[in-house]
């Protein structure tokens, strides 16, 4: 077996010189752990670029979204105004004897009526009569249509 002389040679540490190499300069090692911090705080921060591209990607689809409920918001609301108005307009094109009849034939009771309708924000005035204009024959009209059970209990 062939041996290989290059690496079987014996160095001293003696022969090598004594001359430094590399050379750093005055207070390097001071200043390197604030160097350090420096540039990693640096790196950390990032620096805020106005693009107009991202204002566009956002703001617009934001602009359209709010126009169109916006637009779909008026709408539903002139139509349930408008509905509101078309009940009304039914409502006035019964008569009272058609209503009337509907009731007695109805098994809509009267205390079931009274819970279907709502008096909030009304005044008593507004329901009570004004006696001082009714004839006497009006009200002895008025007062057959009342048993004495139903005079009683008022």
């Amino acid at each position: 077996m062939e041996t290989n002389n290059k690496h079987n040679k014996v160095f001293k540490l003696e022969s090598l010189s004594k001359k430094e190499e590399f050379s750093v300069p005055d207070g390097y090692f001071d200043a390197l752990p604030t160097i350090i911090q420096t540039k990693a705080i640096a790196s950390t921060k990032k620096a805020f670029v106005f693009n107009t591209s991202v204002v566009l990607k956002f703001a617009l689809p934001s602009l359209i979204l709010l126009v169109m409920v916006g637009y779909f918001g008026y709408k539903y609301q002139a139509g349930s105004q408008n509905t509101d108005a078309q009940i009304e307009l039914m409502l006035a094109n019964v008569s009272t004897e058609e209503m009337v009849d509907y009731l007695d034939h109805s098994d809509l009771s009267s205390e079931d009526f009274l819970e279907l309708v709502s008096f909030e924000g009304e005044k008593i005035d507004d329901f009570s009569m004004n006696l001082d204009n009714i004839s006497d024959e009006e009200l002895d009209l008025l007062m057959q249509d009342f048993s004495a059970e139903d005079l009683e209990n008022i």
